[in-house]
């Protein structure tokens, strides 16, 4: 354990040193665009600050998603505006779906993304990403989760992207004031990024230089994520929750993202979540005003349908949300989504029944 340890600080190093970190700015989130969920930090490598888990999940950790007893659907959109008048392009978009289905040994999820942004202070480009995972219950408290990533990015130039993506998540119980308390890891992008692709007509890596032998891999490889979550008050009417993730792409810079998530009666969610990135921020390129999204969850009842009913799926649950961030000063992401759970989640415990004969 020790030499395998060693072995992967000596590659990290040898990594570092034999290529430049410069990605565009605002790539390392590459997928966190296109819903309320990832403006506001709800993403985070131990389920947020309020535990929830769908097919995007597996943008952060692929185990997250083990516990999900439902067949969720998944949709989101966001629309992107530059106010910088400059830009020959000032209007973007994002978008997302998603699809989780659980099975007795696993849980598999399907996960598609799509961001198409041209503005010289923010270029991710046009690209679509697909990722499926399946994440496993290994006991009561550990989950543990692999994917499988790819995508296509065109527009100045072309290229693909495949990699690899590991993840775990336990959960601890109580701790201090903390209840629920969660913690996690991933490892992100085990693989091939985007990086072939010609930029001359924008300046949008970290140092300003938008050569294309400058730009380094995207989303970077060997991404490690670490991260913790747990409710810090709660009772009947109200859940307060705080989630901390540290991210480091190939140990060459660090990602702070912090969430912090109010409920009441486990319908009306406000999530807020502020991202530091270190590189970023040294460049005078980063923005510190937090993301915010709101969410609200309901139940609905589908009658004479032969189908939802066979499957248990009449009574169901929908979450829909919208939320907001401003991005990189003059771009503003307003975002919505939906989330359908179809049927209900079983809360009950099991029942034994032992018949003796007379």
């Amino acid at each position: 354990m020790k030499k395998f340890a060693a072995a992967m600080v000596v590659s990290a190093i040898v990594l570092t040193a034999v290529h430049a970190y410069n990605p565009p700015v605002g790539n390392e989130s590459l997928f966190e665009y296109s819903s309320p969920a990832a403006l506001s930090g709800k993403l985070s490598v131990a389920g947020g600050a309020l535990f929830s888990a769908g097919p995007d999940s597996l943008i952060v950790n692929p185990a997250l998603t083990a516990g999900e007893q439902r067949t969720v659907l998944n949709v989101g959109y966001t629309f992107l505006y530059s106010g910088n008048d400059e830009n020959e392009y000032q209007v973007g978009s994002s978008f997302q779906t998603g699809i989780l289905i659980p099975f007795k040994l696993y849980i598999f999820s399907g996960f598609v993304d799509g961001n198409f942004s041209n503005f010289d202070e923010f270029y991710i480009g046009n690209n679509i990403n697909i990722k499926a995972g399946l994440a496993k219950e290994i006991t009561d408290k550990l989950d543990v989760g692999a994917s499988v990533s790819g995508g296509i990015n065109w527009g100045y130039g072309f290229d693909w992207a495949l990699a690899g993506n590991l993840g775990f998540n336990y959960a601890y119980g109580d701790l201090a004031i903390f209840k629920n308390f969660r913690y996690g890891a991933s490892l992100l992008n085990l693989g091939k990024g985007y990086s072939d692709l010609n930029r001359t007509a924008y300046g949008t890596t970290y140092d300003g230089t938008a050569d294309a032998d400058s730009i380094s891999m995207f989303p970077t490889y060997v991404t490690l994520k670490i991260g913790a979550a747990g409710s810090v008050f709660k009772n009947e009417l109200m859940d307060i929750g705080l989630a901390l993730d540290l991210t480091t792409p190939c140990f060459q810079n660090l990602i702070i993202d912090m969430n912090l998530q109010f409920a009441l009666k486990n319908m009306l969610v406000l999530s807020i979540g502020e991202k530091i990135n270190l590189v970023e921020t040294i460049n005078h390129r980063n923005n510190f005003v937090p993301g915010i999204s709101l969410s609200f969850k309901f139940d609905f009842n589908v009658k004479n349908n032969e189908y939802l009913a066979r499957n248990d799926w009449s009574q169901s649950e929908m979450n829909v949300s919208a939320g907001y961030k401003n991005l990189y000063g003059s771009v503003h992401a307003i975002s919505a989504a939906a989330d359908l759970y179809l049927g209900m989640e079983d809360t009950s415990a099991p029942v034994i029944l032992i018949d003796f004969e007379e």
